[in-house]
């Protein structure tokens, strides 16, 4: 065991050149690469209008039961295997204060709408509050759908870990992917 120990302090110590550095100064340094990381994506990305345009309204209120799916008369929405009402407290780390969420897209790549809803069923549109988003890439129906999985955690779930993950970051870089990940809106459909 000391062997271990002692071997992993010479590979600390030699990873660093022999600098002593503290969990605050890796911390501020992962930090300094998300804003990077962050700043770069959001240059980068479109304007997400025309994407909104091809993703369905989120239902305004959906049955307090939170079923499996729900159909809003002429689509299907599934939930949201990342944040389901019956898992409730061990659920939604990507969208706290939400009680459950549904996913709708309609092809099988390509944008897809996420809608969060609080425990009286009601629509979230607050991203910091727990709304959901707009994807760029829809999450797959399948983890075995690995290159939409890939394209999904690319596009939408990396850039939100850059930008809003991390509680050391200042809100307006989480505000960064908001503004290209918005909630979208919400139509009152007969369910």
């Amino acid at each position: 065991m000391k062997t271990f120990l002692f071997l992993i302090l010479t590979i600390t110590i030699s990873s660093t050149n022999g600098k002593f550095i503290s969990n605050e100064d890796l911390r501020a340094e992962m930090i300094m690469k998300n804003i990077g990381a962050c700043t770069k994506w959001n240059s980068s990305e479109p304007d997400p209008e025309p994407l909104l345009k091809k993703i369905r309204d989120c239902p305004c209120n959906i049955p307090t039961n939170f079923p499996k799916e729900i159909y809003d008369g002429s689509e299907t929405w599934k939930t949201d295997t990342g944040c389901v009402a019956s898992k409730q407290p061990k659920t939604c780390d990507y969208h706290k204060g939400a009680y459950g969420c549904y996913r709708h897209a309609f092809k099988s790549t390509g944008p897809g709408a996420q809608c969060c809803y609080d425990k009286a069923g009601n629509w979230m549109s607050d991203p910091f509050k727990g709304a959901g988003t707009l994807d760029r890439e829809r999450a797959p129906d399948s983890v075995l759908s690995l290159v939409q999985l890939k394209r999904h955690n690319d596009h939408d779930v990396i850039p939100w870990n850059n930008c809003c993950k991390n509680t050391g970051m200042a809100v307006d870089y989480c505000q960064l992917y908001f503004n290209k990940r918005p909630p979208g809106k919400c139509q009152n459909y007969f369910l």
